[in-house]
């Protein structure tokens, strides 16, 4: 209860706060969501051009991306792999976030960012989810200026994406970590 009722404070304060975007390089980004996740059921591999920085913001990001793992680790078998990747994209990068779990049906890709949508209710129920943390994540892709996008496959995985604008400071951001 604790942990739901700070998510849709959340989603509350993205609704009414403006947000300053920098310079954030991915990597580093990737590397906050390891270290937030030591207990992580599943191997996360990462993919990230050395010199990504996209305009967002980094704790943000970071939460964003989380979410979007722990979600993948859930809908996969403990020791599979789930891989963040960041792609190059035109002026934007591409930031993925892949698993090979079971993925979702068609008919429910249109709902899942709808706060407490759960695709599988006695999944949710069982892993303690409470249908807030796409909604959060979607509402923080919506402050970068982008949306979250779900490719999945039932049986095979899913890919939720994000396109983010690139950052040309990638150097500045660098030497502020």
């Amino acid at each position: 209860l604790e942990s739901l009722s700070q998510q849709l404070l959340s989603l509350q304060d993205l609704r009414q706060e403006a947000l300053t975007l920098t310079a954030v390089p991915v990597a580093a980004a990737f590397e906050d969501v390891a270290r937030s996740l030591p207990d992580c059921p599943v191997n996360l591999e990462k993919t990230c051009p050395e010199d990504a920085a996209v305009r967002a913001d980094r704790v943000l990001l970071a939460d964003l991306l989380r979410n979007l793992v722990l979600n993948a680790a859930h809908a996969s078998a403990p020791g599979s792999t789930v891989t963040l990747r960041c792609l190059p994209a035109e002026d934007r990068w591409r930031l993925e976030v892949a698993d090979t779990g079971c993925g979702i049906p068609p008919e429910a890709l249109p709902h899942l960012t709808e706060p407490f949508y759960r695709v599988d209710k006695a999944r949710a129920r069982a892993n303690g989810g409470s249908g807030v943390g796409l909604a959060l994540c979607a509402q923080i892709a919506e402050a970068f200026g982008t949306q979250m996008t779900f490719a999945s496959r039932v049986g095979e995985g899913t890919t939720v994406t994000i396109l983010l604008q690139k950052e040309a400071e990638h150097e500045e951001a660098a030497q502020q970590q």
